[in-house]
């Protein structure tokens, strides 16, 4: 399987990650909604420690994949996902969503370290 190196940009600071190609496109779009998250929460309170907004951000996108997960399978719930922000709705489904956003979480984490 290849690897391609990308760089995204979350808060402001670069982060290189090494994926395949089939997730470039998946890793960018969950960037750029942390990304957005943190400029939402940045915005609305008066938060200026990168920590603090990554682990509110961290937070907010948990409660997230946990609502995804307790859809209802069928169109129902396929009505509900399609409601969703538009970062969340072009991932498709609840699975991959939360594959998405923990995976780019863990590397993040690492990538401070």
């Amino acid at each position: 399987m290849s690897k391609e190196t990308i760089d995204i940009k979350i808060a402001g600071r670069s982060y290189p990650l090494t994926v395949s190609p089939e997730e470039v496109q998946s890793i960018r779009d969950a960037a750029t909604a942390v990304d957005e998250r943190i400029g939402q929460l940045k915005s609305q309170f008066a938060v200026q420690d990168r920590i603090d907004l990554f682990a509110m951000t961290a937070l907010q996108l948990s409660i997230r994949i946990k609502e995804l997960e307790s859809l209802p399978t069928g169109n129902s719930g396929r009505d509900t996902l399609n409601n969703l922000s538009d970062s969340t709705r072009d991932i498709e489904g609840e699975n991959r969503a939360k594959e998405v956003v923990e995976d780019l979480l863990q590397r993040i984490q690492s990538a401070m370290e």
